[in-house]
């Protein structure tokens, strides 16, 4: 398959800097500058400091199956397919910029790239998600697990350095990765699962396996992460939790923060001024988010903001709010179905809420689906925007 058809938005900066895929690593090694930052709103909103004029707008999946122009490349390649090439990776990370006036663009990846370069065998299967071949089914499988081989993940770090040279300063760039909790439970469960029994039976009869497991996983994570940014350029990066909610807070607490803090602070000796936002989805008792408050490195928390599902609570909102983090989402994606009265209404109540403090993001409380509307999309970007300068103003007034 031609793919360079559909480098409709990178073709500029791969013809201006003469990027070849023969020549990119050496391309990436070789810039040593990216282009000036002309917004920098997300970096930013971790710094009480900064000027203000608005909170910064993005989206959890705002790359994806609602846009065309991503289903025309998906049409003709496979999920991990676009995944490991980077040049559409960084396409398809570059399209929601080009659709909205967004304040950051997060690489196109997958929370699973990394298990499965460790062994893993992953495909991605149309209306039932990942599924994987070769699950943990006891502590003796651990063995078939190995670190991956740093040159396997090299597509990813090519995709955000093709990212960063595109976005021209104009918003920044965000990479991530899945927490060990939510990776390991895959690896356990074989795909997506609703009651997560195995992975339950996992952490509570083999403990220790699973806390071997998560080790490792935190471990590699964190290298990953730190690849992204100091050899692809990603300017903040997000751990997703999507999981975390499956167990309780006093088995989240004993259990998975350990690994966590093993994660961040491999993380921010390497990269301690690049914000970190954990986003543990639905798992919502204050006294989680209070254990990763506490967590400090060299005098500096290990983690800079916390992305909130719908669901968080006034208290917690104020724990965080009182430690001087940065607060991001939180509006439920579902809303973007209704009408534009029933949209604004939410967002409205969500700015009021929370851009009481300066250290704020505007987002969903999860990733677009491929069901949303973009013109609905747009609604919420373009309103996020009026209403958060509106509450700016009138906070000045005031």
């Amino acid at each position: 398959m031609d793919y360079q058809k559909h480098l409709k938005i990178l073709k500029e900066t791969l013809d201006q800097h003469k990027i070849t895929p023969e020549n990119l690593r050496e391309k990436r090694k070789s810039i040593k500058e990216f282009p000036k930052q002309i917004n920098n709103r997300v970096v930013d909103a971790f710094q009480s400091f900064a000027p203000f004029d608005r909170a910064p707008v993005w989206m959890m999946r705002q790359a994806g199956r609602y846009l065309p122009e991503y289903r025309e490349i998906k049409a003709e390649m496979d999920f991990f397919a676009t995944c490991q090439n980077p040049f559409i990776a960084a396409e398809i990370t570059l399209q929601p910029t080009k659709q909205f006036e967004i304040d950051a663009a997060i690489i196109f990846s997958d929370i699973l790239v990394l298990p499965k370069m460790m062994g893993m065998e992953i495909t991605i299967e149309e209306k039932k998600g990942p599924v994987i071949a070769n699950p943990l089914v006891t502590p003796a499988d651990i063995q078939r697990l190995h670190p991956p081989n740093p040159e396997h993940l090299e597509h990813v770090y090519d995709a955000l350095f093709l990212t960063r040279l595109a976005l021209q300063g104009k918003c920044n760039l965000i990479g991530f990765c899945g927490a060990p909790w939510t990776v390991f439970a895959y690896m356990v469960e074989g795909g997506s699962s609703k009651l997560f029994t195995k992975v339950k039976k996992w952490l509570y009869l083999y403990t220790e396996g699973s806390l071997q497991v998560l080790e490792l996983l935190a471990k590699e994570s964190a290298k990953y992460l730190i690849n992204q940014v100091k050899q692809g350029g990603a300017q903040v990066v997000q751990i997703f939790d999507s999981w975390a909610g499956q167990i309780p807070a006093l088995d989240y607490i004993e259990f998975i923060i350990p690994s966590l803090r093993i994660l961040f602070e491999d993380f921010k000796k390497e990269c301690p001024d690049t914000p970190l936002i954990m986003f543990p989805k639905d798992q919502n008792d204050k006294k989680v988010i209070v254990e990763f408050l506490k967590l400090i490195y060299n005098d500096k928390p290990l983690v800079d903001g916390f992305q909130l599902d719908s669901n968080v609570s006034d208290e917690t909102l104020v724990k965080i709010i009182e430690a001087n983090r940065t607060i991001q989402g939180n509006l439920e994606p579902g809303v973007l179905f209704g009408t534009p009265v029933i949209i604004k209404k939410r967002i409205s109540q969500m700015i009021e809420k929370l851009q009481t403090t300066r250290r704020y993001i505007i987002n969903l409380a999860h990733g677009l689906t491929p069901d949303h509307e973009v013109e609905k999309v747009r609604l919420f970007v373009q309103e996020s925007q009026r209403q958060s300068k509106l509450y700016k103003a009138k906070e000045i007034l005031e």
